[in-house]
């Protein structure tokens, strides 16, 4: 009992660093926001993300919010460079 006890523990610990991979970060990246907040109000990424939550993968969600923030920002570097571009 105290060994499978002790393994539980130490699984809970390894949980706390284990990053995102490079597809799951890459779907935090391009897909920032839920293009169907309409009809469905809860993404894969928003799902995803609440289940990092719940089980205490801490360096994933903090990886998925600076992931999102990129993202965020990186759609908004396109259309300000379009707006720009389509001015001249």
């Amino acid at each position: 009992f105290n060994e499978n006890l002790s393994l539980e523990l130490e699984n809970i610990e390894k949980r706390k660093t284990i990053p995102l991979t490079k597809g799951e970060w890459l779907a935090f990246f391009f897909v920032p926001v839920n293009p169907n907040w309409r009809l469905n109000p809860k993404s894969a990424n928003q799902i995803e993300f609440e289940r990092y939550k719940k089980f205490g993968f801490e360096k994933k969600v903090e990886q998925a919010e600076k992931a999102r923030i990129a993202g965020i920002l990186f759609y908004l570097l396109i259309i300000l460079v379009a707006i720009i571009i389509s001015s001249f």
